[in-house]
């Protein structure tokens, strides 16, 4: 496939963020990417209403920005997109990469395809609209940049069982028909940043509007306990429906194979993430 060539840079929306700083560790070397954050590995400290003191122009914005769950109100995942959108028209990029989340989809046990969308927390439903602003943003500004929307997966080190996995103590897990804990579509550090780099480079006619993000298959959140020698407790699933979140990836696959992954790589992706975070 041909990649887009273009001497201008990349703006990273977000860095100080969880798949920020993942990003950066992956590309903390790349003299083409310009970080945006509130943090310390920001190279431009910037927000929405002031005026914008980086680069003036760039090729391209990846938005990683927005509120995630327990963290804020994530209805305020909206106006950040939006603001990626204008910020993308006037500094002249040709596409805008956005985040949203697997959230958007109900549980099931087949695989979830771009089309069939079915929130059912708060936060899915947030990212759901913040899907459609976008697309009402660009019907209202046909001559500002591409969008493409990525509904990531559980990443490495950025879900409740990592979270749990990082404490000491006894790891409790939902059990669900069949013996298994929650079963969800994972996502470990060097495909996102290798996805990313694909959507970035691909041809504008290539690009999707919107695509789902992780490795192949699913992994068994019991499975991570039991990687990182953690003691497994088992308790009654509550919601029995929310046994697996399971991505296609046919979209992707077009552009790039994911390939598959494992515990042992996402635990020590995770430990990567929790180091940084010292």
């Amino acid at each position: 496939m041909e990649r887009v060539a273009c001497s201008d840079p990349v703006l990273v929306l977000g860095g100080n963020g969880r798949l920020g700083r993942i990003l950066h560790m992956r590309w903390a070397n790349r003299p083409d990417v310009f970080w945006q954050a509130r943090g310390p590995v920001a190279g431009i400290r910037w927000a929405p209403g002031v005026p914008w003191p980086g680069p003036a122009r760039v090729r391209a914005i990846v938005a990683l920005w927005g509120v995630v769950p327990g963290r804020g109100d994530p209805a305020a995942n909206v106006p950040l997109a939006c603001a990626a959108m204008a910020l993308g028209a006037a500094l002249g990029a040709e596409r805008v990469l956005h985040c949203s989340s697997a959230a958007v989809y109900a549980p099931a046990p087949l695989p979830r395809n771009e089309t069939q969308t079915d929130p059912r927390s708060a936060y899915g439903k947030a990212k759901l609209a913040m899907e459609q602003a976008i697309a009402a943003w660009q019907t209202a500004n046909p001559q500002g940049p591409a969008a493409c929307v990525l509904r990531i997966g559980n990443v490495a080190g950025a879900d409740s069982a990592f979270a749990a996995i990082r404490h000491r103590g006894p790891v409790r897990v939902d059990r669900f028909a069949g013996g298994h804990g929650p079963r969800r579509s994972y996502l470990d550090h060097a495909t996102l940043a290798r996805v990313i780099d694909v959507l970035l480079t691909c041809p504008n006619t290539a690009l999707p509007g919107v695509v789902n993000v992780a490795n192949d298959g699913v992994i068994d959140m019991a499975d991570l306990v039991r990687a990182a020698g953690r003691q497994l407790v088992w308790t009654p699933a509550k919601t029995p429906q929310a046994g697996t979140v399971l991505l296609d990836l046919t979209r992707l696959r077009q552009l790039v194979d994911p390939g598959p992954t494992d515990p042992a790589t996402l635990l020590a992706d995770a430990a990567t993430l929790f180091r940084g975070q010292r």
